[in-house]
């Protein structure tokens, strides 16, 4: 790709014209959105198979193409950023630069009904976790974390990359409220006027990061707006707020650690929210409530519905012996019995260390 990558560094805003034929061959239209469309094609000098970007002129200032150009190369050398090279086109109709081919599209065809499988989801945000964290140590928001944007090169997507650069600006930037998707938007912008201000901060990243992952957990959105008009956003403020003790209708099938994480990245107030780096620490829990079916034909569920001592009891049971190694043991348990006494164990302990100084 050295060669790829060095035919082009000017400091100018020229840009050299591409001729299609000479450069490139078997092109075809990978995705489609308003400001651009990636097609994928085989390129004579490298042979190889690349992405080519073209960001239609007529929705997009040169100066703001360019911006997104460089921000992508910069940030390149992570590992979890796709591969731009520094290198612009232009044509009559749009201004093109060059990137690495995702061979198994983006995160978008991945998430279908009832979201990911739960070690699918955390290996994903653990990896947008890491590019988000690595663009917040230069003081950059990407500002338009979503499926769409997020590229898979492995089936099992053990390895993705974020992709599009387009919203991305420095922290502190001030820039003016525009058509947004409203799922993905923070309260604070949600509550911004068309074409008012507001400032761009990291914060931004980490509301939509949370968003991501309860969309990967659950396949659907936690509200339609973050805002006081929408009722699931109501019912999980509230919530937050300690207004009631089960979690909102949306949010029951997710673990408590899950519940844990989430409330601190989808914190209303801005100053409040936890950095992308938060996710980290429970990528070793269960995301989602486990359900398993009794002797009783009762539904049992992890326990985010049960008081603290039997809420213990279930993180015990989790982690209890495997039967087929002690053939025979669990024909000795009385469950009710052992629960029992488990939840008393548990009480006692509790007032012990209460008590303790």
């Amino acid at each position: 790709m050295e060669r790829l990558g060095s035919r082009s560094r000017k400091s100018s805003l020229e840009m050299e014209r591409l001729e299609v034929e000479k450069e490139f061959s078997g092109i075809q239209l990978v995705s489609e959105g308003w400001f651009a469309r990636v097609y994928s094609a085989y390129h004579h000098d490298t042979d190889a198979r690349l992405a080519l970007k073209c960001v239609h002129k007529e929705n997009t200032r040169k100066r703001d193409f360019l911006r997104e150009l460089r921000y992508n190369y910069y940030l390149s050398p992570h590992p979890n950023v796709v591969t731009s090279f520094k290198i612009a086109y232009d044509t009559s109709t749009s201004y093109v630069f060059v990137q690495e081919l995702a061979p198994e599209g983006d995160l978008s065809r991945f998430i279908k009904k009832g979201g990911l499988e739960e070690s699918r989801a955390k290996k994903v945000a653990e990896q947008v976790a890491f590019a988000l964290e690595f663009m917040h140590s230069k003081e950059i928001v990407h500002r338009d974390v979503r499926p769409e944007n997020i590229l898979a090169f492995e089936k099992d997507l053990s390895r993705v990359k974020l992709t599009d650069f387009g919203q991305t600006q420095r922290a502190g930037v001030l820039v003016r409220k525009a058509n947004v998707r409203e799922e993905w938007c923070p309260p604070e912008v949600c509550e911004a006027v068309f074409n008012e201000g507001y400032e761009v901060e990291t914060s931004q990243d980490a509301w939509q990061l949370g968003i991501l992952i309860f969309l990967m957990a659950t396949g659907t959105f936690p509200w339609d707006v973050a805002d006081i008009t929408d009722t699931n956003f109501n019912g999980w403020t509230g919530w937050l707020k300690k207004r009631t003790t089960k979690p909102p209708p949306r949010f029951r099938m997710l673990a408590p650690r899950l519940l844990r994480l989430l409330k601190r990245l989808l914190e209303p107030k801005a100053e409040k929210r936890a950095d992308v780096e938060e996710v980290y620490k429970y990528l070793a829990d269960p995301w989602i409530v486990k359900e398993s079916t009794s002797h009783h034909g009762s539904t049992i569920h992890d326990g985010s519905s049960l008081g603290e001592p039997e809420r213990k009891v279930s993180s015990l049971q989790e982690h209890s012996f495997d039967e087929a190694l002690y053939p025979g043991i669990s024909a000795m348990v009385d469950d009710d019995d052992n629960r029992k006494r488990l939840c008393q164990w548990i009480l006692t302990a509790d007032n012990y260390d209460q008590k303790s100084p």
